[in-house]
């Protein structure tokens, strides 16, 4: 399905605004797409949390950092802001490493190893704004309302 321009397919991550214009645009990964009877799109999204809207945060985290949850909700395509990338700390550090190494006209270094390659269309390209790049490295589970620290290394999940 495309959305402004920009292809959008289950697994992608997106941003929708927020109703209060002030906060920070929520962010879902697409799990599914569906055509209503009325023909309106939809999808159905898995929440990400940031640490600032959760309770029990105790350590220090990144101002891009979310928690991956199990929280699920149906949302019209209308209301995506725009597509987004999580990736997992270690890649985002990789790719952040990449982009120094891009804008500083730096040899290819090896200290920034290859990407595993069924991961490779997840990291986005030196062109996507940063503010379009998140972390992931921890699971919420909002029933019980705490987090999991987990090593959501190169998961399927993100």
């Amino acid at each position: 399905m495309e959305r402004d321009g920009v292809e959008l397919r289950v697994g992608d991550s997106v941003a929708l605004q927020a109703s209060d214009q002030d906060k920070k645009p929520f962010i879902g990964k697409i799990i599914s797409m569906w055509q209503e009877n009325l023909g309106e799109m939809m999808v159905t999204l898995c929440w990400f949390y940031r640490p600032s809207d959760l309770e029990n945060i105790k350590s220090p985290y990144g101002s891009h950092e979310l928690y991956l949850s199990k929280h699920t909700d149906d949302n019209s395509v209308a209301t995506i802001q725009n597509k987004v990338y999580v990736l997992s700390f270690p890649e985002y550090c990789r790719f952040y490493a990449h982009q120094a190494q891009t804008e500083l006209n730096l040899s290819e270094c090896k200290v920034v190893p290859n990407v595993i390659k069924w991961r490779d269309q997840v990291i986005p390209s030196t062109t996507v704004q940063c503010d379009n790049i998140y972390f992931c490295r921890g699971v919420y589970d909002f029933r019980l309302k705490r987090t999991l620290k987990q090593q959501l290394y190169y998961t399927k999940y993100l």
